[in-house]
């Protein structure tokens, strides 16, 4: 399966980058999406990675903010023929990667004379601009073209039995919780890799998406189980960031809100929960998980 690679430079466009990793790897799972600095291992020599990781992509986001060009110190970095960002899109170029240069915060396209020569072919690209004020919009435009690019040839999984399947796991799941959290946890991480396999064959199905953050909850559940607090809090943002990006996307997503109400209630916020459930019912009032939520939730509450 062809990914994507998110090239971009942490002083100018993180908080866009990663807002914008969110949402594919929502929809194409987190094994096809590469944020270099993020997926580099301690002690892995981030140039191999990143030459393997652009070998297995099909296509290539150049994100360019504000201060790309030239920082706010007045430097130009491209110029440096060492500088990793500078690599890393030449590589992308010469691979014959798809190369979508990436507009945030306002930037404006650099001209040919802006670049150093292994570079000036990007000036000649077309560009997508990705405004905060339409933010929903231009990445679901941006996400629908990537679709045609790295999503995958339906595989042996229709939809039907990979909802089925990743439903299975879930009834595993809770089977082994009951009893035993360490293989509880195992199959909490099973279906997190299963979900990578099959959400690429399906990016539009909003239930497998769904599926992804309630198995990072799930997750969370068994390792607070086996006393392991700071990993149960690191999974429970995931999960958090999973809901909140599908309601960035769908405001009428009732599982979302509702796994956002899981996901505080773990976490011991039950008023703030209570708000996310009831938002759940406010969309679709035969909700019959949120309903029970809702009533597992007020019967915890001491009077």
């Amino acid at each position: 399966m062809a990914g994507v690679f998110i090239s971009y430079r942490r002083a100018d466009s993180a908080g866009w980058s990663g807002r914008l990793f969110d949402h594919l790897s929502n929809r194409f799972g987190s094994d096809l999406v590469f944020q270099d600095f993020d997926d580099i291992p301690p002690g892995g020599d981030f140039v191999e990675v990143i030459r393997s990781a652009l070998q297995e992509c099909e296509a290539c986001l150049v994100m360019i903010g504000p201060y790309w060009l030239v920082n706010q110190q007045g430097q130009r970095r491209l110029d440096n023929p060492e500088d990793v960002l500078r690599m890393e899109i030449a590589l992308a170029m010469e691979n014959q990667l798809v190369v979508i240069p990436t507009l945030v915060g306002g930037a404006m396209m650099p001209g040919a004379d802006d670049l150093p020569e292994p570079l000036k072919k990007l000036s000649r690209l077309n560009a997508v601009e990705i405004s905060d004020r339409r933010w929903n919009y231009d990445v679901s435009v941006l996400l629908d073209y990537l679709s045609k690019l790295i999503t995958p040839g339906r595989g042996k999984y229709s939809l039907s039995e990979a909802q089925q399947e990743a439903n299975n796991l879930q009834t595993r799941y809770f089977e082994q919780y009951s009893h035993d959290a360490s293989a509880a946890l195992e199959v909490a991480q099973e279906g997190l890799s299963y979900l990578d396999r099959v959400t690429p064959l399906y990016p539009q199905d909003s239930y497998l998406q769904v599926l992804r953050g309630y198995f990072h909850k799930n997750k969370a559940m068994a390792l607070r189980d086996l006393g392991r607090a700071q990993e149960c809090q690191a999974a429970l943002d995931v999960a958090d960031q999973v809901f909140s990006t599908m309601i960035q996307e769908n405001d009428e997503d009732a599982a979302a809100w509702n796994g956002k109400g899981s996901v505080e209630t773990l976490r011991g916020n039950f008023s703030q929960a209570l708000a996310y459930i009831d938002r759940a019912l406010e969309i679709a009032p035969n909700y019959q998980a949120a309903q029970s939520d809702r009533e597992k939730i007020l019967g915890s509450i001491k009077p």
